[in-house]
């Protein structure tokens, strides 16, 4: 009789286990996916901040870029260079590339031929990783940039880097006019090939900060290499202030 008692409860003690365990099992579960939800705003806003501090740091890369470009020849980067008919042939882009942080890059584009001439789509015309957007998961291609100069009068570039010499030869109140003007800017809903010699008006800048937010902000990078992150809209008029360098413009935009 009291082996038979013993050996009834084996089976019950073993289900008890079973059943405790099964029950921390699924505490434990229910624990990790309510955690996980609640945490999973968290992280996804960790990483948009972290992804927003990406483009900056590669916008004060290109600061660096041009004012070591500037350190080097004395003047500003033109807004694209020519070819020998003198039509454009690359974005000012390309030609900082060689004072860019790790600038080894193999295919960077002959600035005297066209950036999609034979011989520069032979070469491959790698893109520097700096003009790569973070914000943006899926680009369309390997090549596409979101930075771009504002073709503007009063902007610190001119349209040939002929122009360019002859506006900063001898000229120290040009100089330090610019010096507080929009230089470019990280447009989140506009692209172009790296290379190629395009760029953006003032409307179509002003078009862009008017619809920036929190998830598709506007970085812009001023001639004394300050960055400004636009994440909701702006006036056009101060818009037009930060590229005419008009002041107190850039105290209004933050």
């Amino acid at each position: 009789m009291g082996g038979e008692a013993v050996m009834d409860e084996q089976p019950r003690k073993l289900t008890v286990i079973f059943v405790v365990s099964f029950s921390l099992f699924l505490l434990i579960s229910a624990c990790s996916i309510v955690g996980g939800v609640l945490l999973l705003p968290l992280i996804v806003e960790v990483s948009d901040r972290s992804r927003k501090q990406q483009v900056v740091q590669q916008m004060e890369q290109i600061g660096d870029a041009i004012n070591a470009y500037r350190g080097s020849y004395g003047y500003s980067p033109a807004l694209h260079t020519t070819d020998q008919s003198g039509q454009a042939a690359c974005s000012w882009r390309v030609l900082i590339t060689p004072f860019l942080p790790d600038a080894g890059f193999s295919g960077i584009p002959h600035s005297s031929q066209a950036w999609d001439s034979p011989a520069n789509t032979k070469l491959g015309t790698e893109i520097p990783p700096v003009f790569v957007s973070p914000l943006v998961k899926d680009p369309p291609t390997t090549t596409e940039t979101h930075i771009f100069a504002v073709t503007q009068p009063q902007a610190p570039i001119s349209e040939s880097a002929s122009e360019m010499k002859t506006a900063h030869t001898g000229t120290a109140l040009r100089d330090h006019a610019i010096r507080h003007r929009l230089f470019a800017a990280y447009l989140p809903n506009h692209t172009a090939h790296w290379a190629a010699p395009v760029d953006i008006t003032l409307k179509r800048l002003q078009d862009e900060v008017s619809n920036a937010t929190l998830d598709s902000p506007v970085v812009l990078l001023f001639t004394d290499s300050r960055i400004v992150v636009v994440e909701s809209p702006l006036e056009p008029f101060v818009v037009k202030e930060m590229v005419t360098g008009a002041s107190g413009s850039l105290d209004r935009s933050k």
